[in-house]
Order: C-alpha cells, then sequence, then structure tokens
C-alpha cells in the first residue's frame, strides 16, 4: 500500500457481462492505453458474489433488475481461472466480496487487494468474517453513504485489530452529478483519520474529467474508475466509461500530478528561479566619501544599494543583522562591493539551531503553545555567548495580565534584573531552575522543581539559571509586560541595542 505512484483501480464489475472473450479483449484494451502511463500504477478490480447463496431462493430468476443482472452475468470457475490468468500478468488483482464465502474464495486465489464495498462498509457480519479470516490481506474500504458516526466506527473496528486497510472517500449515487462529489468533505475525512484516508472510489457521469485531479492535489493516491467495453451486443451503464474517455481522464490525471510535483523537486528547481530573480536585485555599493580598510565591519550605514546588480556582487538581500561582512581588501568611495573582498559570516544558523532546541523542550515537556508562535530569544552578551547568558520565550498573551513561556537550558544564567512595574509569578512546568531574589537588601536562592511556584514583586533584583540536563521551561504569570521596564544590574546590557533576536516558532 505504501506505494509512491498512485494506484488507479479498473472497476470491471459486471462489465465483463458474463463472456470471457469479452472480458479478456476489455482487459487487453485498457492495457494498451494504461502502458503509456509510466508513473502511475494500475490494477484490475472484479467482483465476486457466491450466487447461490447470496440470492434468496424466493428471488432467483425473477425480474428483480439486480438479480437478473448478477445471474445473466455470471461465470464458473474455469471462466474465473481464465480470466485472472491473464490479467495477472498485466495488472495487479483486486476484488470485492459480498459475502463471506466470497472472502474465502478471495483468499484462495490470492488476489492482492480484497475490497469492502460502500454497501458493505457496516455490514458487521461480514466485517467480522473479514477481520477474522483476512487480516492479513491488504485491505481497501469504500466509504460511500456513511455519516461521520458510521465512517468513525468502521475505522476504529479495523484500527482496533492492527489491519492494513486503506479507505477511499466515495459519493454512492449511481451516476454522480459533479455538484455532488463534495470533494472538500475528502479533506474532513483526511484531517480527522490522517494517512488511512487515501482514495477516491468515484461513480460519477462518463464525460467527467475533472474530479481525480482534484481529488490527488486534496491528497488522494488510489483512484477507482468503472471501465467498460461498448459493442454491437454489449451496452455500458450511465456510470462507466470506455476506452476513448478513460484515456481523457488519465491525461487530466497525469496532467495534474505533473503540476503538483513534490517539494523535493521544487528544492531542487529553487536555483533556477534564484536565477531569474537575481537579474532584479539591486547591488551594494560603498557610500560617497567613505573609504574602508581591509578587517574592517561593514555594515547596512556603510552602503547604498543601487540597481543593476553586477556579477558576484554583493546584494541587498545579503546585508542583515544576521550577516557580519568583513573586509579582505581596502574598498574605495563609491565602489561596488564584490564578494571575493569580503567575508561573511553568518549567526541565522545559531538563532535556528536555538529554535530546534526551543522545539525539543517543547516536545519534552509536552506544553501547550498556541499557533503562530515566534521565539524572543535574548542573548544579553552577544549571539555567541548564548550558550552562558541568556533565555528564550514565547509570549502567550499581554494585555491587563500577561503569560509567557520561558526556557533555560541547562547551566545557561539570565543576568540579574528587576522592574519597577511588572508582578510575576514563576510556576515551573519541567525540569529544575536555581532562582535567586534580592529583596530590601535580603537574599534568597531558591531550586524550584517542576510544579514549585513563586512570585516576584517590583524592585526585587533577580536571576535564574537552569541547572536541568533537559532544560526548564517556566510559566510566567504577570503584570502586563512593559518595554522599558526591565533594569539589568550589569548597566552594559541595557545599551546593548541588538540582544535580542526573533524567529518563528515552525
Amino acid at each position: 500500500m505504501k506505494t509512491k505512484k498512485p494506484l488507479v483501480i479498473l472497476e470491471i464489475a459486471n462489465n465483463h457481462m458474463g463472456d470471457v472473450n469479452h472480458a479478456i479483449n476489455l482487459i487487453k484494451t485498457y492495457y494498451k492505453i494504461i502502458k503509456t502511463f509510466k508513473n502511475i500504477d494500475f490494477a484490475l478490480k472484479f467482483q465476486f458474489r457466491d450466487l447461490d447463496t447470496y440470492i434468496h431462493p424466493s428471488f432467483k430468476n425473477s425480474n428483480h433488475n439486480q438479480v437478473r443482472r448478477f445471474e445473466e452475468t455470471k461465470l464458473s470457475d474455469d471462466e474465473w481461472k481464465k480470466i485472472l490468468n491473464y490479467s495477472r500478468r498485466k495488472f495487479k488483482l483486486i476484488c470485492t466480496a459480498f459475502d463471506e464465502l466470497s472472502v474465502n474464495k478471495i483468499l484462495k486465489l490470492n488476489f492482492d487487494y480484497l475490497k469492502i464495498a460502500s454497501c458493505s462498509m457496516n455490514e458487521w457480519p461480514l466485517l467480522e468474517h473479514i477481520a477474522k479470516y483476512a487480516k492479513r490481506k491488504k485491505i481497501l474500504c469504500s466509504l460511500g453513504g456513511g455519516n461521520n458516526n458510521e465512517i468513525r466506527n468502521v475505522i476504529s473496528f479495523f484500527s482496533n485489530r492492527n489491519i492494513d486497510i486503506k479507505y477511499l472517500y466515495c459519493v454512492a449515487k449511481y451516476p454522480t452529478k459533479p455538484e455532488n462529489l463534495n470533494l472538500s468533505y475528502f479533506s474532513d475525512l483526511k484531517d480527522t483519520y490522517g494517512d488511512l484516508i487515501s482514495g477516491f472510489s468515484t461513480h460519477e457521469l462518463p464525460d467527467e474529467k475533472l474530479s481525480a485531479g482534484i481529488a490527488y492535489s486534496l491528497g488522494a493516491r488510489i483512484f477507482e474508475k468503472h471501465v467498460g467495453l461498448k459493442t454491437q451486443k454489449y451496452k455500458l451503464n450511465k456510470y462507466s466509461i470506455d476506452p476513448k474517455q478513460f484515456l481523457e481522464w488519465m491525461k487530466n490525471l497525469e496532467q495534474t500530478i505533473k503540476r503538483y510535483g513534490s517539494s523535493k523537486d521544487r528544492i531542487a528547481f529553487l536555483n533556477e528561479e534564484k536565477k531569474n530573480l537575481n537579474v532584479f536585485k539591486r547591488g551594494a555599493y560603498l557610500k560617497n566619501n567613505l573609504n574602508k580598510e581591509k578587517g574592517e565591519t561593514l555594515s547596512q550605514k556603510d552602503l547604498i544599494f543601487a540597481f543593476p546588480s553586477q556579477k558576484n556582487q554583493l546584494l541587498s538581500n545579503d546585508v542583515s543583522k544576521f550577516n557580519k561582512i568583513i573586509l579582505k581588501q581596502a574598498i574605495k568611495s563609491n565602489e561596488p562591493i564584490f564578494k571575493n573582498k569580503i567575508k561573511i559570516t553568518n549567526t541565522r544558523s545559531k538563532i535556528e539551531k536555538i529554535r530546534d532546541r526551543v522545539l525539543y523542550l517543547i516536545r519534552k515537556s509536552n506544553v501547550i503553545i498556541k499557533k503562530k508562535s515566534r521565539i524572543e530569544i535574548s542573548h544579553h552578551y552577544g549571539i555567541d555567548k548564548f550558550e552562558k547568558f541568556g533565555m528564550c520565550m514565547i509570549t502567550i498573551l499581554n494585555s491587563k495580565y500577561c503569560k509567557k513561556l520561558l526556557f533555560i537550558f541547562n547551566k545557561q544564567s539570565h543576568p540579574a534584573q528587576y522592574h519597577k512595574r511588572k508582578q510575576e509569578t514563576f510556576f515551573v512546568l519541567h525540569g529544575k531552575v536555581k532562582l535567586k531574589i534580592k529583596r530590601n537588601k535580603k537574599s534568597i536562592t531558591r531550586i524550584l522543581h517542576s510544579g514549585d511556584l513563586v512570585t516576584i514583586i517590583p524592585k526585587d533584583i533577580h536571576s535564574f539559571s537552569g541547572i536541568s540536563k533537559d532544560g526548564c521551561v517556566i510559566e510566567e504569570l504577570s503584570t502586563k509586560s512593559l518595554k522599558n521596564d526591565s533594569y539589568y544590574i550589569d548597566k552594559t546590557i541595557n545599551k546593548n541595542n541588538f540582544r535580542k533576536s526573533y524567529i518563528s516558532l515552525n
């Protein structure tokens, strides 16, 4: 089931018409079509009903439409053997079982997959039989006609038995009009059940071309399509397609797959995009009346950006607070800054590594983070000294009251500070922290564990450090947090305007 290629299932149902020669001709015709689609796997699907026991005796040989069709298209075991032997050389084989004896027959004939039809998805005697005897078989199940509760029940039934099964969204109306496909429900199912929802089983109008492509874009990777072959002797039903219609349907699916692509291919193509975009970038020049010597650091205030850029010139997007630019050669006024004359040290990777550590600590501590959070990274003495002095913080809310999450790594210290207006309470959610408070000239040192709580009042001088191998998470509850209400005892920190970095959590 875990194939990288999409799987298209050609459902023959009773379209073999109970005629071996017609069935083989049908299979041969569609095989010629599928051979041209190299990036898609294909399977043939049949249906088994043990008609001797499936049909009630009082309805046998009656004028009931479905009974008559089943009886008229019945194949003997020898006829099935001929069809299946021919098909195995060309397709994977799937069969739908509508009764318990048919399940046994599918297992005996060693089909690649067993299929549960929409009408059987909540037929518990049949499902119990499948779960008992076909638990090692790959199974597909259509969910046509199922409401949320019925779908949940059948998925729970098989999940609790650890059975290898994938589910197909299906609209059980033959044929289905476009306005009744409601493919958005596939997304709802996938959001709830993840990769268990893998496919789309169609009974749509024969001229429908778009639905498979839409379903693929929503995440479907298995597609079931009813196919037939019209002859002078045999007609097609209203929801089966002929070879020409199938080819057009397949072309649309193939074009969707091509355009959908993959994240991997998109990343591989980025260099081509960047070549095009760089043509429109501004180049960096040293400002007029300004000369720089070898070894000096360039900042944005030393530069002007102008179009067009030259080959190998420093571009406007290369200049950021994360890039430290040092001259390897002297540069004169108004000169372009070429990359062979500079050394760029990027600190962004350090910030990203810090984010990864915070994400690990979040998972380890099981704390809940609000959506679209960003991390505030304090590096009081510079990013190079973050391991020793620093802290990470996520602000959950800052209004009349404030809630933050503080992340302290092992052996990392937050320097002594105080607030004139803010009162805050530390509640330790994970790990251990060493907290020092100086209040009215009296010093207090406490080791706080998970579940400990302490309140810091205005003008309390406080510092803290992590003493847990995995780090520490503190929930800070306070009055409104004000930007200029943190006063560090070490005055050099207050003067450092670049002591904070920000990065999205995800």
